[in-house]
This record gives C-alpha cells, sequence and structure tokens, in this order.
C-alpha cells in the first residue's frame, strides 16, 4: 500500500515535472533512481542529494557529499560536473549531477583484497557516539566521519591524536583504521 502510494505521488510528480521541464525533470528522475534503496534512511537520505541540481540552479549550499554519493548514477548518461565560482559554492543557474566526492584509489582487485592505497590520511582531532552507539570522528583536516557498521564489531577504542587512514572498500564504501587500533571499521562521509 505504501510503495502503491509513492509511485502514484511520483507519477504525478513527473507528469507535473514533464510540464516544467529542465531542472525539475532532472531532480524528479534522480529521486526516482533512489527508489531502489531498501532502508527508509538511506532513500531518504538519497532524495535529499538527488535535489543537489536544483540547489546548484537555485546558488544555494550544496547538499553534504554522503547523501549526494547515495544517487544512483542515471544508466546511460555520465555525471556532469560544473565549475566552481570564485566564492567556491557552485555557480548559479547551472544544473550539476552530483558534487565531486573523494577519489577512489586503487583498482577492483586491491579494494577487494583490502590493499588500497589511503583516501584520507590524518589524525583523529574529536570522537563522539550516536544513540546507536556508532562514532563520529572529526579530523585534524576538517573531515568528519561517522560509522556505519554499529554493532558488528567490538566497541571503539580510539585515541585523540591517533593517526588515521580511510581507504576504499567495496560497493562505494570506506573503511576507516586507526594506528592503535587494529579493526577497520565502516564509514560514510558527514561533511
Amino acid at each position: 500500500m505504501k510503495d502503491a502510494i509513492y509511485l502514484a505521488a511520483v507519477a504525478l510528480l513527473l507528469a507535473t515535472a514533464s510540464v516544467q521541464g529542465g531542472t525539475r525533470e532532472d531532480v524528479l528522475a534522480a529521486m526516482q533512481r533512489c527508489s531502489v534503496l531498501q532502508d527508509d534512511r538511506t532513500w531518504l537520505e538519497c532524495t535529499y542529494g538527488a535535489q543537489q541540481i536544483m540547489r546548484a540552479k537555485l546558488g544555494l549550499i550544496p547538499a553534504p557529499d554522503y547523501q549526494q554519493r547515495l544517487v544512483p548514477p542515471p544508466a546511460s548518461t555520465p555525471p556532469i560536473s560544473v565549475p566552481l565560482a570564485s566564492t567556491g559554492q557552485p555557480a548559479p543557474n547551472k544544473a550539476l549531477a552530483s558534487a565531486p566526492t573523494p577519489k577512489r584509489r586503487g583498482s577492483f582487485l586491491q579494494i577487494l583484497g583490502g590493499s588500497a592505497p589511503p583516501v584520507v590520511s590524518s589524525t583523529l582531532a574529536s570522537i563522539q557516539f550516536d544513540a546507536q552507539g556508532g562514532f563520529i570522528v572529526t579530523l585534524q583536516n576538517g573531515q568528519v566521519w561517522h560509522q556505519m557498521d554499529v554493532g558488528d564489531g567490538p566497541k571503539v577504542r580510539f585515541t585523540t591524536g591517533a593517526k588515521v587512514t580511510i581507504t576504499s572498500g567495496a560497493l562505494w564504501s570506506y573503511n576507516l583504521k586507526t594506528e592503535d587500533n587494529p579493526h577497520s571499521y565502516k564509514v560514510e562521509r558527514r561533511s
């Protein structure tokens, strides 16, 4: 029932978009691609990321990288890149398929074998925990990463100032490891 209502709403939005055209149509198409995600929270985050095209057009602050990375790419078109304005923000009135994400390094076999070179290497500035017990770490370089695999491993025991390395994982994921902890944790970038 919930799926039928959702599909009817999307069909109505798509019909409206075909009259409006352009950016709205692109946003609705990107939101439709989010429908393959099963988890409700992930689907919601994906739809926020799908709206990046309109945010760029209106000159608004971009959606966080982790939301934009959730949007599945179109089946037949490559992503569009938009030059940044002098403010560091996307230039207004330009369509944007997705904002740049951290460069994935390493071949498929390196990622699968766990020997991929680091995407990020920094020191741990601070650590917090969310309501589910997952960690949220802030690195010295300003990046914020959130634990995805809460409950799948041992309790996190990080020390501030420890060297943190983040590498590419399978299926567009990222793995965080510190020099003083042998365990690797699945993370997503928050900012």
